[in-house]
């Protein structure tokens, strides 16, 4: 079994998920408390790669999002929840083509205790060009994303399909030849850095993929303050429609529908 901290290409433009030039913030701002359970908007960042550098862990970072932390019902866990809206608009900076309006939430429930993801998930569409050999078309793909850090999972080596790069999802104790483990992080509370493992479900009306996620690793903090009294977030309206810069993909206008 093959052990690297490396983070993979997943498909194409869902490859591009969460991989790309993300402005972090002058903000100041402190470590997510998940001791303290009570009710209030916190500050998310995604690690994000460039496209050719996929496989950088804890070095490049979006702007900041919003999230909210709420105790579970049962009071043993804490859950923290991206709303659709900050999810589409991360995916459409780093110029991913979703389906508007098609996003989940993004809830993570974590254990303040053990530091552990129990589950971090969520479900979306989003557009997809794939090719038959010289005939490129676009498809519609739903994804569903489930991680954790209580398992070890795993990618095998990148392969070609329709026309994009893939790299399946994959068992280290089942597939040990081909799988290239990656040891999940803990939540840290000294910087609110975690690194969620699991899988990408991607079904189109042709084919349904299961690959590796790389949308687990990212820091949460408590609210920042800007140093103006104004609580710093999120990214310009440019920005959150689409960066050409971090990519040979041209950003498109069309950014889903259901045709």
């Amino acid at each position: 079994m093959k052990q690297r901290t490396r983070k993979p290409l997943v498909l194409g433009g869902l490859g591009l998920l969460l991989l790309g030039w993300g402005i972090a913030g002058s903000a100041r701002s402190a470590p997510l408390d998940l001791s303290d359970r009570s009710p209030r908007a916190v500050s998310v960042r995604f690690e994000v790669s460039p496209a050719d550098e996929p496989g950088r862990l804890n070095e490049r970072w979006s702007a900041t999002r919003t999230a909210y932390l709420e105790p579970d019902p049962e009071g043993h866990f804490v859950r923290i929840r991206i709303p659709g809206r900050e999810v589409e608009a991360q995916l459409r900076s780093v110029g991913t083509e979703i389906v508007p309006g098609s996003f989940s939430e993004f809830v993570w429930t974590l254990d303040p205790r053990s530091g552990h993801v129990i589950q971090a998930e969520m479900t979306g569409r989003v557009r997809e060009q794939v090719e038959f050999g010289w005939i490129h078309v676009s498809t519609l793909v739903e994804i569903r994303v489930e991680m954790t850090t209580r398992e070890t999972g795993g990618f095998e080596p990148a392969t070609k399909l329709l026309g994009f790069s893939t790299n399946g999802f994959c068992s280290p104790h089942l597939e040990p030849t081909d799988c290239i483990a990656v040891t999940p992080t803990r939540f840290d509370p000294h910087s609110g850095y975690v690194n969620a493992v699991g899988s990408v479900q991607a079904a189109t009306p042709i084919a349904r993929v299961r690959a590796f996620s790389p949308l687990g690793e990212v820091q949460f903090s408590e609210r920042a303050d800007d140093g103006t009294g104004k609580v710093a977030v999120g990214t310009s309206p440019q920005d959150a429609i689409c960066s050409d810069g971090f990519n040979d993909r041209p950003c498109r206008a069309d950014l889903g529908g259901e045709s």
